[in-house]
């Protein structure tokens, strides 16, 4: 009986100090997330976490672009040995609410998330979410590309240009051809 009261006490009271599930929200230049513009519209970005507690947490890392395209990305952390306090277990990775493949290796010391050509929105709120546990001195790190789309149709704008610049092609192959109009005459002897 007193066995089954200390176990219900020491139950209670780890349930009463154990941390409770945290969210933490990174915008793109914050210091945990930054992106670098490169050629033709591309993008790279870094983001990651460090010294993270004991705990059930989700990080998330908000992005704003001007084109649509598609993104790439990875996601890793590693630990020297199982359940240490370095140890981060990855439940699971999220690019605009599509599951990037989690793979585990030596047991799950090495993690690595990845997903691939996921469709990114243009002038809307993407996200990147990291959902783990830590043991105490967790971290991660990843990074990310973009590439804009190939926009296939033209917008009327260009459109509109397109038809004026045929017209004024033709208008003036018309003209040069009446100005042309010289006969010649071919006679023989």
């Amino acid at each position: 009986m007193n066995k089954t009261i200390i176990t219900t006490l020491a139950a209670v009271a780890a349930f009463a100090v154990a941390p409770a599930a945290s969210a933490t929200n990174f915008p793109v230049g914050s210091p945990n997330f930054t992106a670098t513009p490169g050629p033709n519209g591309t993008i790279s970005g870094n983001f990651g976490n460090s010294g993270i507690g004991i705990g059930t947490f989700t990080d998330t890392f908000t992005f704003t672009l001007g084109a649509n395209g598609f993104g790439s990305g990875t996601v890793s952390t590693s630990s020297s040995m199982l359940q240490s306090s370095t140890d981060l277990d990855f439940t699971s990775v999220l690019i605009n609410g599509s599951l990037a493949n989690l793979t585990k290796t030596d047991g799950g010391l090495f993690e690595v998330a990845f997903a691939n050509m996921v469709p990114i929105t243009a002038l809307q709120l993407n996200t990147l979410t990291v959902n783990y546990v830590s043991r105490g001195a967790g971290a991660y790190g990843g990074q990310l590309t973009f590439i804009p789309s190939a926009t296939a149709v033209p917008e009327p704008a260009a459109w509109a240009m397109m038809i004026l610049g045929m017209g004024v092609v033709g208008f003036a192959l018309r003209s040069a051809k009446r100005k042309s109009k010289v006969r010649t005459t071919v006679t023989f002897a």
